[in-house]
């Protein structure tokens, strides 16, 4: 029979899981959405600020570490930043 503390253990790691598929679902979105059409500069803006929401959240709970969350949002702008240097070279060339 488990303890109380393995109780909630168990309670914490299924809502910390939870919030880490979030993250991963939201990042996968997006860079999907970047890799099809990503055109729409404001649905873009706004996919990019749900994933900043969601990683801060998840870093003011202590599900992840807040230098994981900073070190994600980091690279997150470093992708878009390279995809659309990309795009308007792409764009120049044409």
């Amino acid at each position: 029979m488990p303890t109380k503390e393995q109780k909630k253990d168990y309670e914490k790691q299924i809502r910390n899981k939870k919030y880490k598929t979030l993250i991963k679902n939201q990042f996968k979105k997006l860079f999907t959405y970047l890799k099809d059409n990503g055109t729409n500069k404001e649905e873009l803006k706004k996919m990019v600020s749900e994933t900043q929401k969601m990683l801060d959240k998840a870093a003011n709970k202590n599900i992840i570490h807040w230098k994981k969350a900073a070190r994600k949002k980091s690279r997150l702008h470093k992708n878009l930043n390279k995809l659309e240097e990309q795009k308007e070279t792409s764009e120049k060339i044409q």
